[in-house]
């Protein structure tokens, strides 16, 4: 995929789905529907995951520019193999999207601009954000376990997950069987400023 048509692929992306978040119980299950197929080796944590990060976009991680890019430059060179996507747009509504480092690696975006659009997408997370969150995932849990509630170690996952937000903690990690199965080597940015980054190449 050249410059041009990331830049298509992410303006329509914003255009198109910023929109009404977890508003429609619908569009919601169809959204996790997508999502559990998507990975059929992945857990409940990994679903989990998938949600937290189109609602907190890249927040709890690192926000030095410097430090990103080298972080970026390790991975990409420790890297064998990437998944097929260029972009993953996140539920709801693609306002973080998930980008593969392959495409830097590929020299489609370069590693300084990538960097500089990582950092900037983070924004501070309160304890209103927190709040918000903890009112949602029941809704979202409540679609995976009518569509899925056969993911291994759900119980266990599921209770993880419980015990995390009551310490208005959310944050988790891919589970072992996920990393095992999926080279995910990805960065959240927020799809508003990789467009304008483009905008203005």
């Amino acid at each position: 995929m050249d410059a041009k048509k990331i830049f298509i692929f992410i303006l329509s992306a914003v255009i198109m789905n910023i929109s009404c978040r977890y508003a429609d119980d619908e569009k919601l299950s169809e959204i996790v529907k997508q999502e559990i197929e998507r990975y059929p080796e992945q857990r409940l944590v990994d679903v989990y995951k998938t949600f937290f990060q189109g609602f907190f976009g890249p927040a709890h991680l690192i926000t030095d520019p410097k430090s990103a890019k080298e972080y970026i430059r390790r991975e990409i060179a420790e890297a064998n193999d990437f998944e097929d996507y260029d972009f993953h747009k996140l539920p709801p509504d693609g306002k973080y999207v998930r980008v593969n480092l392959k495409l830097v690696r590929d020299g489609k975006i370069s590693l300084e601009d990538f960097a500089d659009v990582f950092v900037k997408s983070a924004k501070p997370v309160s304890d209103k954000d927190i709040q918000e969150w903890k009112k949602i995932w029941p809704r979202i849990l409540a679609e995976i376990e009518k569509q899925k509630p056969d993911f291994e170690n759900f119980e266990q996952d599921k209770e993880f997950i419980h015990s995390l937000l009551e310490k208005n903690q959310y944050v988790v990690h891919h589970s072992k069987e996920f990393s095992q199965n999926y080279p995910s080597h990805y960065r959240i940015v927020s799809s508003e400023k990789l467009v304008y980054i483009k905008q203005n190449k």
